[in-house]
């Protein structure tokens, strides 16, 4: 793009796609990379990551993969609305390199569960650390929750076999409170729910992206963040949204200095 000559930026600095190159340490998303740590080296089961959409759940994910992709076995579920059978089935298809020897057999629970047994093992034994990562766990039916918790009961006479880190939105903790649910909570002792980033933070983030990209000198006016922080609500894939189609407008004016009119500009041509 030629507005990315322009800034002399090496790639994107505002991308929407999540990138791990650009992840960002705040206080929460920081404290959310050590607990994912904690979880695999402490042998914990279960960890749950909260946080409104946008606020960076699956960069914080990528980003811990890329750190631990020598020793961890990781396993992602995208589509959390399946049937426990549906939800066994699609794992044992993710983890079975010989897919062709169960995909088109109709196998019970029982016998899923077993060759998932196996399976897991088979990996520990050899070193690897098995992790199941459940994206948009909040849609998770209640009986696939129930069956989540069996899995977790796979394990060998000194430590857990399985290890989960579970991706929702903030008001799946209340779910969890449920008195049905009472078991699956208990087992979750790790917890942390991703934060808004203030004026101070959205500043720091947007420095940090620039920083990133390139060497150019580039300036967001004080008046801009202020803009871009109350339009956003601190929100990084809006952030994201707003400094792209800033800089677009700064590229135009052949402006190094993003100014408050520009995002004025924006946030009117994206009807926020």
């Amino acid at each position: 793009m030629e507005y990315l000559n322009f800034y002399k930026f090496r790639e994107d600095p505002f991308g929407i796609t999540p990138d791990p190159d650009f992840f960002y340490p705040s206080k929460w998303h920081t404290e959310a990379l050590q607990s994912m740590e904690y979880l695999i080296t402490k042998g914990e089961g279960f960890m749950l990551l909260t946080g409104e959409p946008g606020t960076g759940k699956t960069t914080l994910i990528r980003t811990f993969l890329k750190n631990f992709c020598s020793t961890l076995s990781p396993v992602v579920i995208y589509h959390s609305t399946l049937n426990p059978k549906e939800f066994l089935k699609a794992l044992v298809k993710l983890i079975i390199k010989e897919q062709d020897t169960v995909s088109d057999k109709e196998l019970d629970k029982t016998e899923l569960s077993n060759i998932l047994k196996e399976e897991f093992t088979r990996r520990k034994l050899s070193g690897t650390k098995n992790l199941i990562i459940i994206d948009e766990a909040q849609d998770l039916p209640e009986e696939t929750l129930t069956e989540i918790k069996h899995l977790s009961n796979i394990e060998s006479d000194k430590e857990k076999l399985l290890h989960f880190i579970l991706l929702a939105q903030p008001y799946f903790e209340e779910k969890l409170s449920r008195k049905e649910y009472v078991q699956l909570n208990q087992r979750i002792s790790l917890k942390v729910r991703l934060s808004h980033f203030d004026r101070e933070e959205v500043e720091s983030y947007i420095k940090f992206r620039l920083q990133r990209a390139g060497e150019a000198p580039v300036t967001f006016e004080k008046g801009a963040i202020k803009a871009i922080h109350k339009a956003s609500k601190g929100i990084p894939r809006l952030i994201n949204l707003i400094c792209s189609r800033a800089l677009m407008v700064g590229y135009l004016e052949s402006s190094y200095t993003i100014k408050k009119s520009y995002i004025k500009a924006v946030l009117k041509h994206l009807n926020f």
